[in-house]
């Protein structure tokens, strides 16, 4: 560590076990040494906080499975130094990652903007649409996978952990369904222990295009399960509030531009790359439909789905996010 240029630390979400991998690598590691978490959602100025060279602390997420997503986001605090920057960018791009530098707030952007779209999904499972309907609602549309299937790869507990951080960040609109806990509850976490919305522990035949549904999962939600929404509605409800949430972020400075915003999206959550990412689809949509759209969602299905500020005032300026 004494010569090392750069140390890359992946334990687990626990704040105080990354504060401590900071101050045991800074005791052997030289004054230029940078340390990057590769953390999912706690903020970067707290595993910094205690630091003996806060300037040399920055984060560094990747995307699951790391080996396939080409995605990095690199979070700097208000104390990193552009050299810390400098140096986390030109490390990700010899690793053959691309990466967009994002501001060190609550989920960062890409798990910001990717929770209201699983929430939503979760919303609509809890309606009694079955998961495979769901998931093929939104591959139909254009996702390599379906959002249930995304939250089994990710892991259902770090998903549900990761809740409350936003909640107490930006409100309400992230609170997932609050029966969602009880899947947690029952011990499933995903693919991770082959317990989730769907089955892992059965092979998979040459004759079976996709893995199977767990049934058991929709007593534990209290519900029966019947294909009964348009799948169209349902892409369109999840899609919505990602839409929303990545202006929000643009709005706030948590992306730089909307092409990182779009690069994000496409190689970190798989956003359909024929759209361009959220930012070129709301601009092919128009954002005078985008605004309507969401107001005729809101008036369905509650607050959530308000379209934020910055897209009213686009739709009132008659103005694009390239354009």
């Amino acid at each position: 560590f004494e010569h090392a240029d750069l140390v890359v630390e992946a334990v687990f979400e626990d704040l105080a076990l990354k504060q401590t991998m900071v101050d045991e690598i800074e005791q052997v590691a030289n004054a230029q040494t940078v340390f990057a978490s590769n953390t999912s959602s706690l903020p970067i100025h707290q595993i910094a906080q205690f630091a003996r060279r806060p300037e040399n602390v920055i984060g560094l997420h990747y995307f699951s499975p790391v080996d396939k997503m080409p995605l990095v986001e690199v979070i700097p605090h208000a104390n990193t130094s552009q050299a810390t920057i400098a140096t986390t960018v030109a490390f990700a791009r010899k690793q053959g990652k691309t990466a967009i530098v994002v501001a060190d707030n609550a989920g960062f952007y890409v798990n910001r903007i990717l929770a209201p779209y699983i929430n939503e999904a979760a919303y609509c499972l809890l309606e009694g649409e079955p998961v495979e309907t769901l998931d093929a609602a939104l591959v139909r549309f254009g996702f390599p996978v379906g959002p249930l299937t995304l939250l089994d790869e990710v892991g259902i507990d770090v998903a549900i952990k990761f809740v409350p951080i936003l909640v107490a960040a930006w409100g309400d609109r992230f609170q997932a369904p609050a029966t969602f806990e009880a899947i947690l509850q029952d011990g499933r976490k995903g693919r991770k222990n082959g317990k989730g919305s769907y089955r892992y522990d059965t092979e998979r035949r040459f004759w079976r295009s996709s893995r199977e549904v767990d049934s058991a999962i929709y007593p534990l939600l209290g519900v029966t399960p019947k294909a009964h929404l348009d799948p169209a509605l349902m892409a369109q409800r999840a899609v919505m509030m990602l839409l929303n949430e990545a202006a929000r972020c643009l709005d706030e400075g948590v992306i730089q531009c909307a092409r990182d915003g779009d690069i994000g999206a496409v190689f970190g959550i798989g956003f359909p790359h024929f759209l361009g990412g959220p930012f070129h689809y709301m601009d092919q949509l128009g954002i005078d439909t985008v605004v309507k759209i969401l107001l005729a969602l809101q008036q369905q299905y509650g607050e959530r789905f308000a379209p934020c500020e910055r897209l009213v005032t686009m739709q009132a300026q008659q103005v694009g996010f390239y354009s």
